[in-house]
């Protein structure tokens, strides 16, 4: 099946009986994303994070852009949601399809309130079976500001590999950072979570 086929209509993930990934709500999810927009150490390692903003209608526009970027095939955004309030915890994402979409980015953060509870952890292998089994990936990579250990942690949990450093490519409001660059294939198999 064709790429553009299998991207025709959005598809939730059932984590587990906790958390399930589902499309953004730009309405009932903006109070949470307002949150965590404005928490400077959530948005500590976020590459496009300028400054806190200054209202709701801010992120009311990045949330709908969301749903903007998945209809487009660019950016398959999930919602990181308790599985029996629907509250929303964070994001996670795919992005930066390349090589004829058999490669793509792995990106994720969390409402501060659910950090250390293994959410991330259990979202993103959720997210690279989805990636590999779904739309047939051939790799998943995610670079990672060198400080950011939680989120590298995360990776290396999941099976990925550190592949290399690369020297000032992570532009951050304090300047240019060194990053991990992190890659998994499809036939590295399952990691021992």
């Amino acid at each position: 099946m064709a790429f553009k086929e299998l991207w025709t209509e959005f598809r939730p993930i059932e984590v587990n009986d906790r958390w399930v990934l589902r499309q953004v709500d730009p309405e009932g999810d903006l109070d949470v994303y307002y949150e965590i927009y404005c928490d400077a150490e959530a948005m500590k390692y976020y590459q496009s994070y300028g400054k806190p903003p200054a209202d709701k209608d801010w992120v009311r526009v990045v949330l709908r852009n969301q749903i903007k970027e998945f209809e487009k095939r660019r950016v398959y955004n999930w919602t990181i949601a308790d599985a029996q309030t629907g509250e929303a915890m964070g994001r996670i994402l795919l992005s930066d399809f390349q090589n004829n979409n058999t490669m793509a980015n792995i990106g994720y953060f969390l409402h501060r309130k659910h950090w250390g509870k293994g959410v991330a952890t259990a979202c993103a292998e959720a997210v690279i079976r989805f990636g590999f089994d779904y739309l047939k990936l051939e790799r998943i990579y995610s670079e990672v500001e060198v400080n950011n250990v939680a989120s590298w942690r995360v990776l290396e949990k999941n099976g990925f590999t550190r592949e290399g450093t690369l020297r000032h490519c992570f532009m951050l409001n304090d300047g240019v950072h060194d990053c991990y660059l992190y890659g998994k294939l499809s036939t590295d198999g399952s990691a021992a979570l």
